[in-house]
């Protein structure tokens, strides 16, 4: 009987190499950690003017995660993949209007990725200038923006002088 537990003690003992696993685990860690520290990273804000024209432009996946307006100022908080060139943004907004009070405009938020391979989430905030989409560039002109990448969502958009 001693010599089974004697045996089994042996095993584990040599089963275990504490410093080899531990090794290990530090290195997937470090990599973890300096994805996170790059992911953090902080984008500058990125000021774009929208601009009325073709909506079927190709588009890479983007995430509309907040929106708020102010004035002729579209602000959205974004997310997208990427992290290893530079992206770029277009706001589009269709040449038709839907006859409703008040008039609805289409809009596209288009994310152009340069054909990024990075896979690190990235989040930033785009201000974006509306007075192009604008029904009349009048004071007071109302319209709704419908954004396709917003689901269902529409924006109440007052042109200001």
């Amino acid at each position: 009987m001693k010599n089974l537990y004697l045996l089994i003690g042996i095993c584990l003992i040599l089963s275990c190499k504490t410093k080899q696993n531990t090794g290990s685990e530090k290195a997937t860690t470090e990599v973890y950690k300096d994805e996170t520290e790059i992911s953090n990273k902080e984008y500058p804000d990125m000021n774009i003017n929208a601009r009325i024209g073709d909506m079927n432009i190709e588009s890479s996946p983007v995430q509309i995660l907040k929106s708020s307006i102010d004035g002729n100022l579209l602000t959205l908080k974004i997310g997208y993949s990427g992290g290893c060139t530079e992206h770029s943004f277009e706001f589009i907004g269709s040449e038709m209007i839907a006859k409703s009070l008040p008039p609805i405009r289409s809009v596209r938020l288009v994310h152009h990725a340069n054909s990024e391979t990075c896979r690190i989430y990235i989040e930033r905030k785009l201000v974006i200038d509306l007075r192009e989409l604008a029904y009349q560039k009048e004071a007071g002109s109302i319209i709704k923006l419908n954004i396709a990448n917003l689901k269902n969502e529409q924006i109440l958009y007052t042109y200001e002088d």
